[in-house]
C-alpha cells in the first residue's frame, strides 16, 4: 500500500476513533432528575417526575401537573432511537396545549432512567411499555405521538389496544420494512472492537436498528385494522433516516378514510424541533372534539 494511502487510512481510523469515543463520553441522550427540574423551574412549569413499574425495570416518567389537568385529555410522547423524554420536553411548557391537554413525556426501555442501557427490540413490548403508562393514569383520552422509531411504537399500541387510544400522530415515523436501510456504521454497535466506545444511549439505539426490519415486518399486516385517526407528517428532505418509502407505505397500508397525511417540503427528520408548529397545530386539531377534520 502506498505511503499516503496509509496515512490516509491511519488518519481516517484515528478520527473515527476519537469520535466513538466522544459519543461515548458525552451523548448519553439523557438528563438527571435535578437537571430536568431545573430546566421546568426555569420555564415556570410545574412537573412531577417519577417512575412506575413495567416487567423487571422502573419507567421514568415526567407529567405536567396544573389545577385541572387530571380531567383533561392525555398525550404521550415517544421519543426515538437513540433519545429521552428531554426530546419532547418543550411541548410540557407550551401554554396553549397546557389549557387542554395533560402532557406525558418518558424514557422509553433501554433509555434514559428507564434501565439505561438494557434494550428492549421488541416493538410490543415498546408498545406495552406505553400501556403501563396509560394504565397508571387511566385518561379519559389518549392521544399519542411517535417520533423516528416512536412512530411503528404508536402504531403497534393502536393495533394491540385498538380500545385504548383516540388517534395516533407519527413524525418522520420509520415503519416500512423495505425501507429500512442499515449503512455500515451502524456495525461499530455491534462489533466487540467498538461497541464498548459507544455510549449505552448508542449502544441500545443500534440493538433496536438490527432488529427493526424483522420487527416491522411482523406488524405490516395490522396497519389496516387500525379505525383510529392517524396524521402521518414526514419531511421530504428526510431521504437516509426516513425514506420517503415510509410514506408511500402509509398510503397503502393504513385505511385512507383514518390517515391524514402531511409532507413537508423543506423539512428533514427532526420535525418534532425544527416543525414545532406545525405538530402543535395538527395536535390541536386531533383535539377537536370530533377528532379533528382529517381531510381539510
Amino acid at each position: 500500500m502506498p505511503v499516503i494511502l496509509r496515512i490516509v487510512s491511519a488518519l481516517l481510523v484515528s478520527f473515527l476513533t476519537a469520535m466513538l469515543v466522544f459519543t461515548g463520553g458525552c451523548m448519553t441522550f439523557r438528563d438527571t432528575d435535578a437537571k430536568t427540574e431545573r430546566y421546568f423551574v426555569k420555564k415556570e412549569q410545574l412537573v412531577q417526575i417519577r417512575r412506575i413499574s413495567f416487567n423487571d425495570r422502573r419507567i421514568r416518567i415526567i407529567e405536567t401537573k396544573n389545577i385541572k389537568q387530571d380531567s383533561l385529555p392525555l398525550v404521550i410522547f415517544v421519543h426515538g432511537a437513540p433519545g429521552s423524554a428531554k426530546d419532547f420536553q418543550r411541548y410540557l411548557t407550551d401554554s396553549v396545549l397546557l389549557t387542554k391537554v395533560r402532557m406525558i413525556v418518558f424514557d422509553r426501555p433501554g433509555y434514559g432512567y428507564s434501565g439505561y442501557g438494557r434494550a428492549i427490540t421488541d416493538i410490543g413490548q415498546q408498545a406495552a411499555a406505553v400501556e403501563a403508562i396509560a394504565n397508571d393514569v387511566q385518561p379519559a383520552r389518549l392521544i399519542l405521538v411517535g417520533h423516528s422509531y416512536g412512530g411503528p411504537i404508536v402504531g403497534r399500541y393502536a393495533m394491540d389496544y385498538p380500545n385504548r387510544a383516540s388517534a395516533i400522530m407519527m413524525l418522520a415515523p420509520v415503519i416500512d420494512p423495505e425501507s429500512e436501510k442499515i449503512f455500515w456504521y451502524a456495525n461499530f454497535a455491534k462489533w466487540r472492537t467498538t461497541r464498548w466506545m459507544l455510549s449505552k444511549a448508542w449502544q441500545v439505539s443500534g440493538d433496536e436498528k438490527f432488529a427493526h426490519p424483522g420487527e416491522l415486518q411482523k406488524m405490516a399486516a395490522g396497519w389496516s385494522s387500525i379505525d383510529i385517526p392517524v396524521v402521518h407528517i414526514h419531511g421530504k428532505r428526510d431521504r437516509q433516516l426516513a425514506p420517503y418509502g415510509n410514506v408511500t407505505f402509509s398510503e397503502k397500508r393504513i385505511r385512507p378514510d383514518v390517515l391524514k397525511l402531511l409532507v413537508l417540503e423543506k423539512s428533514g427528520h427532526l420535525i418534532p424541533f425544527m416543525d414545532y408548529d406545525v405538530v402543535r397545530e395538527e395536535l390541536l386539531q386531533l383535539l377537536q372534539p370530533e377528532l379533528g377534520l382529517l381531510h381539510n
